[in-house]
């Protein structure tokens, strides 16, 4: 099931709102990633993943992907609360619908499972439950006295054209967000910007240390971290 001018990477049965059938999550000539839909459309309209003689095959491609990584399968690890040994598998983390899928070696079956920290591709994520009894994922971008952690989410957006327009390449694209958060001490975790000011005002720093260490507005990921590992050096 290959499509011109794609190379086939990973095969997925998913049930999306915009189609019922086989998903390809690939790479185009160009190394964009994109996510090539098959379906089958009966006379009515209706879409379903059964073909037959009265039902035609369609194709959709959609920029981006719903999933982490690329490739979507990763080697990874597992661990629970209460072992002490982390479980090899291979993982793919869906941010649509925060699933973690995993497949054990020797093993054709793909699970949903929900442990209590992971590694994907060599990326620690950790699990935070929220009042409502709801996990989320937080990867562990630094982990000192002070945490910065990493949240992916994603979103899918449908394409339009427009009425006289040229045909458009992809009919909606997957758009992946990531924001990050600082944790002193176990505590609730704090909303953090790529920015001098908010790092400054989610921690306190009676010293005026961090103040003078940073000398720029804007910070880019490895700067905030820079400034966390110095923060914890007095604190």
């Amino acid at each position: 099931m290959k499509a011109p001018g794609y190379g086939i990477i990973a095969l997925l049965t998913v049930a999306a709102s915009f189609c019922h059938g086989q998903c390809i999550v690939s790479q185009d000539q160009q190394q964009r990633i994109v996510t090539i839909c098959q379906s089958y459309v009966p006379p009515n309209g209706l879409l379903i993943n059964r073909p037959d003689r009265q039902q035609a095959k369609t194709q959709t491609v959609f920029l981006g992907s719903e999933y982490l990584t690329y490739p979507v399968w990763q080697d990874g690890t597992l661990e629970f609360d209460g072992q002490t040994r982390s479980i090899a598998c291979r993982l793919a983390f869906n941010l649509m619908t925060n699933q973690i899928l995993c497949q054990f070696p020797g093993d054709s079956v793909v699970r949903e499972i929900w442990p209590d920290a992971f590694t994907i591709n060599a990326m620690p994520f950790v699990s935070q439950i929220d009042r409502q009894g709801k996990r989320s994922y937080f990867q562990v971008v630094y982990n000192g006295k002070t945490r910065l952690l990493a949240h992916y989410s994603c979103r899918f957006r449908r394409e339009e054209r427009e009425p006289y327009s040229p045909e458009l390449l992809f009919s909606g694209r997957y758009e992946q967000r990531q924001r990050f958060f600082i944790q002193r001490d176990d505590r609730s975790l704090q909303r953090v910007t790529l920015s001098r000011k908010s790092l400054l005002q989610v921690l306190p720093d009676q010293s005026g240390k961090l103040p003078g260490y940073l000398t720029k507005s804007k910070l880019d990921l490895q700067e905030l971290v820079d400034a966390l590992a110095y923060y914890d050096g007095f604190h």
